[in-house]
């Protein structure tokens, strides 16, 4: 078995494409962040994804929108323009996840004054287990 799982940065936007039996798919790059600081390097995959995962990529996926891919991976070699001996590396996609939220893409901001606040309950103090425990009772 062969699995993938990839995070990156979506190169060009997607393209919806048909088979010849007319079923749907969709093709697009992500560059994957490699190397180090000191020698930064980005590795570009070709993904591909068919059935419900078209129309989240045609509704969602732009370019530049951060995604979780995971999927079986091939790879092809093949001859470039110049004459010379090349390969390519395509991810057939079954999983797609976006990590980056819509905000994001069209005006990149640290502002989250809008995200949710999620506050605990107060714990009344007469009902709560850890003011029944004994010294005795820690394992440790």
């Amino acid at each position: 078995m062969k699995k993938i799982i990839v995070t990156g940065n979506v190169g060009r936007d997607p393209e919806v494409r048909a088979d010849q039996s007319g079923n749907q798919f969709v093709t697009f790059s992500i560059g994957v962040s490699v190397g180090t600081k000191q020698n930064p390097k980005t590795d570009w995959l070709e993904i591909s994804c068919g059935g419900k995962l078209v129309d989240v990529a045609r509704n969602y996926v732009r370019k530049g929108t951060k995604v979780l891919v995971e999927g079986f991976p091939t790879v092809s070699a093949y001859m470039n323009k110049e004459n010379k001996p090349a390969a390519s590396m395509r991810v057939y996609a079954n999983v797609m996840e976006l990590l980056s939220r819509k905000e994001d893409e069209v005006s990149p901001s640290n502002d989250y004054n809008n995200d949710p606040v999620y506050t605990l309950p107060e714990m009344n103090s007469s009902n709560s287990a850890v003011n029944s425990l004994q010294s005795d009772d820690i394992p440790f």
